[in-house]
């Protein structure tokens, strides 16, 4: 764009604002000349301009000391450009596989997002920028959702809008940044006693007992129950041993992105050493009925393992889950006092609120701590 009568803006600096009017030939190639002044200045080695709205001088010179002002000051000069929802889902969705995200979670946000947009547009809300708190608490309300998964969904759409504002700069301001929400309560968690884990390893065939053993004795997920290898495991340190967790989720890593180190149980320790190493990893597939020394299947185990509880009539064995063991596992440490920080540590945890879902207090516990109260002897009991 060419500006005619270009003169500089005096008392602006880095950048000079220049002003004038912008000169254009229409279709039939004539020139023409802008009755309103429009700005003219040089950011970073670029060119912008923009339309001052008025006719006047004097006015044209104060909204170019005012655009100079919010230059300076970081602030858009100019609106944004209206961005389609579906645009920003594409763009988050980007961001979540380059940062290395699990696939199941990569599942998850593309579906409750792609649910969202398609919700808006049911709606008539097809920009960003547009989508109100009524769009928000709508979504899915005619569902039937525990609390924990409608909350889980709705925190996706939140972390959208967020990005969008904060770290893309695509939308000026967040239309959902009123929205409070209060996080459910966890729901309750099954999890075996000491009696049922001790019923299944008598149960159970050879090769299944070795890794209930882990899971329970470790606390770990099937996944790093899978890529547990042996140059993991230091029988030689300590008084039994350690075993250290580097995979088992997205991109090699555990789920936590951090190695772990827990002590060995006497038990779990000599198991392992009994255990002959056949390959890399500690459990092959073939332990399971599967072939070879491939990788043990979850789903495979979790059949077999419901199975095993049945076996042991243990109260509503379809409850039971391959994680289940991690909450035995919390639990033992619950019962034994074992610290916060090391429980964190040994399950990869960064928040006890977390930790709490594992934690639980058996009947008997509970009723020994009760029977524990001791009243003063002085005191009479009521009759």
């Amino acid at each position: 764009m060419k500006l005619v009568d270009r003169q500089p803006v005096e008392g602006t600096e880095r950048p000079t604002i220049h002003i004038g009017h912008r000169q254009w030939r229409d279709a039939q190639g004539k020139l023409r000349t802008a009755r309103r002044w429009s700005a003219e200045w040089f950011l970073h080695d670029k060119q912008y301009h923009k339309s001052l709205g008025t006719n006047n001088k004097v006015a044209a010179v104060r909204e170019a000391h005012s655009l100079h002002r919010k230059i300076r000051q970081g602030e858009p000069t100019a609106a944004p450009r209206e961005v389609r929802l579906a645009e920003l889902v594409e763009g988050y969705m980007t961001l979540k596989r380059g940062e290395g995200r699990a696939p199941k979670t990569l599942e998850k946000y593309q579906s409750v997002l792609d649910d969202f947009a398609s919700h808006c547009d049911g709606r008539g809300v097809i920009y960003g920028s547009r989508v109100s708190e009524d769009d928000f608490w709508s979504f899915e309300a005619d569902k039937t959702l525990s609390d924990k998964t409608r909350y889980d969904r709705r925190v996706v759409i939140l972390q959208l809008m967020k990005w969008a504002t904060q770290r893309a700069e695509l939308i000026l301001k967040n239309p959902l940044r009123h929205v409070k929400m209060k996080k459910p309560e966890w729901a309750p968690q099954p999890c075996y006693t000491p009696e049922q884990v001790e019923a299944m390893l008598e149960r159970v065939e050879p090769g299944m007992r070795d890794m209930i053993m882990v899971l329970a004795f470790t606390g770990i997920r099937f996944g790093e129950l899978r890529e547990l290898r042996w140059d993991d495991i230091d029988l030689n340190q300590g008084t039994h041993g350690f075993v250290t967790i580097r995979r088992g989720g997205a991109g090699g890593r555990t789920k936590g992105k951090r190695s772990r180190r827990i002590p060995l149980h006497p038990e779990l320790a000599a198991m392992l050493r009994r255990r002959s190493r056949k390959g890399e990893r500690v459990f092959a597939a073939s332990e399971l009925g599967g072939r070879g020394d491939g990788l043990i299947v979850d789903t495979v185990f979790l059949r077999k393992l419901k199975r095993l509880c049945a076996a042991c009539k243990f109260t509503n064995p379809d409850q039971y889950k391959i994680h289940t063991f991690r909450h035995f596992f919390a639990s033992m440490l619950a019962r034994e006092n074992v610290s916060y920080k090391y429980a964190l540590e040994f399950m990869g945890h960064r928040s006890s609120d977390i930790l709490d879902l594992y934690y639980k207090m058996y009947d008997k516990d509970a009723e020994r701590a009760i029977l524990a109260i001791q009243l003063p002897k002085s005191r009479k009991p009521v009759t």
